[in-house]
């Protein structure tokens, strides 16, 4: 954490921390784990009374800043008190703020902290490089591709296999009985060729373009492409600029009550409310 140990009650030990006097608003925690994880839930304790914590926020670190993910009511009690994170977003550093206490004034006061993250299954014999290696190789390469993706002017020639194995939504389409196995051809007329090239890219590598925005978040929901929205979550959100910002509340906001986008959204009004660029930029565009 991030504190030093003179505002800590009790100076041998992290499990106690108290304000400096009449520091009791946007008091910062910052966690840094070993590798990026996914945050689902986190825990806090304090007195319960009022030098405890009234609201707080998580934010992870994105490219060069800070992104807000949630922010949320804290009741009054000493018990242990949890706050799911709707969102899966990968970072390797996170910061929890306390933004105020129930009421005093000079301090605020927290007993414990805890953040529950998500690990993936692993094995020690597993060398996760392997695969990737070769699908890298197999999108760079083009070889022996069966199958083409058309958005606009934009043709990807591609391979069935990666493609089914990648998305049970394009496995589907590519089934013996679908238009789309017949003419070997996959047309998508709802989206920019950008945004179809970067999701085509995080099937076949793993990688996240740096230029992906909200629309390869969308499309990675509507083929159900596994880990694609917890990856590009935070690419996506950094790259919102007052250029682009009503573009990327248009793709959205249709999506406010999804249970996998709706925290995406829900982000994107945080970052929007916290930079007058980014608002400014909406009033005026809307």
């Amino acid at each position: 954490m991030n504190h030093e140990p003179h505002n800590l009650t009790d100076a041998n030990s992290v499990e106690y921390w108290a304000s400096p006097p009449g520091q009791v608003r946007d008091q910062s925690f910052v966690f840094e784990l070993d590798q990026s994880h996914v945050v689902v839930r986190v825990e806090w304790k304090d007195r319960g009374d009022d030098m405890g914590a009234a609201k707080l926020s998580l934010e992870a670190h994105v490219g060069e800043g800070w992104q807000k993910l949630s922010t949320w009511d804290a009741a009054q009690t000493c018990e242990w008190q949890s706050h799911a994170i709707g969102m899966s977003l990968r970072s390797q550093q996170w910061r929890l703020c306390f933004t105020s206490s129930h009421g005093d004034q000079n301090h605020l006061v927290v007993q414990a902290v805890r953040l529950i993250i998500r690990l993936p299954p692993a094995s020690p014999a597993h060398n996760v490089l392997h695969s990737q290696q070769v699908t890298q190789k197999l999108w760079k390469d083009k070889l022996f591709t069966d199958v083409e993706v058309v958005c606009g002017t934009a043709r990807f020639k591609l391979h069935r296999a990666v493609l089914t194995a990648a998305s049970p939504v394009f496995a589907a389409m590519l089934g013996s009985n679908m238009a789309e196995s017949a003419s070997k051809q996959i047309v998508i007329t709802d989206s920019e060729e950008d945004a179809v090239e970067h999701i085509l890219e995080y099937i076949y590598t793993g990688n996240v373009h740096e230029g992906s925005g909200c629309q390869v978040l969308v499309l990675g929901h509507k083929y159900d492409i596994p880990g694609l929205i917890e990856y590009a979550a935070p690419v996506a959100l950094a790259n919102v600029t007052a250029e682009n910002v009503c573009c990327q509340v248009r793709i959205l906001r249709s999506y406010a009550c999804d249970p996998m986008l709706g925290p995406v959204f829900e982000a994107l009004q945080s970052k929007i409310h916290e930079s007058l660029d980014l608002f400014h930029a909406l009033l005026i565009g809307i």
